[in-house]
């Protein structure tokens, strides 16, 4: 089951990594066609994603290892290339995901370690613990929110009906795996749900002690804007962003430095984020730059997620 954090020993072997020998690893390894220069690094145990893609790089490499033709060698180095750059990026994104839970867990927290019941009924129901704080000096609060649903077990006529009738006992399994499928989508959906009211500047003393999630009309299954519970609340369904008093408060004391090591990004630097859009750089350390990205707030981000914009 999908969780919303990263366990504590991920987080360790995350911050281990060495970003930039990552990235000499993996060129090195295409120019010698093996990823024994990466194995050292301990990629495969760090985390599922960045295991996945160390993976499949070792596994492209030697398929190109074991081409002959030159048609069959240039279409394997071109996948290789392309695993090993998805490794270099998988690698950035679970260190800024890791900074970000760590700066994120000032403020809040959500139990996402959720059991499933022992047996199901069509009433699946999510209980979400949390706590949260306003600052990062102040006391916790706590509170919990259950989330319900009735599930359809009507029969689904868009579903062509089996050659042969299924036994009892095959047909309670069906059911009872249905149901998991339906109870284990709502939790997902009601974590997120909890996270984006929480880290959007919402009250969690007004967080209501019980939701029922609904599918949109004329729908049988649960979207993903079936458990944003705050439009009970009178809440328009687009949160707003963090205001930025808080992020301010989620941003790195220390001196900042006046460019970043490789010099590609200074202070006052016009930059362009994918997800952020355009920004302006107000604080270095490092590879982890500050910028301001005006509706979207002041972010801390890797340097590589940035491309600098021309000057004017």
């Amino acid at each position: 089951m999908d969780r919303l954090y990263l366990s504590d020993r991920e987080i360790i072997a995350i911050k281990a990594i060495d970003a930039n020998a990552v990235r000499e690893g993996v060129r090195q390894a295409l120019d010698e066609g093996s990823a024994s220069s990466l194995r050292c690094l301990h990629l495969s145990v760090t985390h599922d994603g960045i295991a996945h893609h160390f993976g499949r790089f070792e596994r492209d490499l030697a398929d190109h290892a074991k081409a002959k033709a030159a048609a069959k060698r240039k279409a394997t180095w071109s996948r290789a290339w392309e695993s090993g750059d998805d490794l270099i990026h998988a690698v950035h994104a679970a260190k800024e995901r890791a900074e970000k839970q760590e700066l994120e867990a000032q403020l809040l927290y959500i139990d996402d370690l959720i059991r499933p019941p022992y047996r199901f009924s069509d009433r699946v129901q999510v209980d979400i613990y949390y706590r949260w704080r306003e600052t990062p000096e102040a006391a916790w609060k706590s509170g919990t929110i259950a989330f319900f649903h009735n599930v359809d077990m009507s029969r689904d006529y868009t579903v062509p009906e089996p050659a042969r009738k299924p036994s009892k006992a095959k047909l309670e399994a069906q059911r009872e795996a249905t149901l998991f499928d339906r109870w284990d989508h709502l939790r997902w959906l009601a974590l997120q749900a909890v996270r984006e009211y929480l880290t959007t500047g919402g009250d969690g003393s007004l967080i209501p002690e019980q939701y029922e999630a609904k599918p949109a009309r004329g729908e049988r299954y649960l979207n993903n804007f079936s458990c944003d519970f705050w439009e009970a609340l009178g809440e328009p369904r687009g949160r707003r962003r963090l205001p930025l008093s808080r992020t301010e408060q989620l941003l790195p004391g220390s001196e900042s430095v006046a460019a970043t090591p490789d010099g590609l990004l200074t202070l006052e630097a016009r930059v362009t984020h994918k997800l952020f859009g355009e920004g302006v750089v107000t604080h270095i350390e490092g590879d982890k730059v500050v910028a301001d990205f005006g509706a979207c707030g002041s972010k801390r981000v890797m340097a590589s997620f940035l491309k600098r914009m021309a000057d004017e």
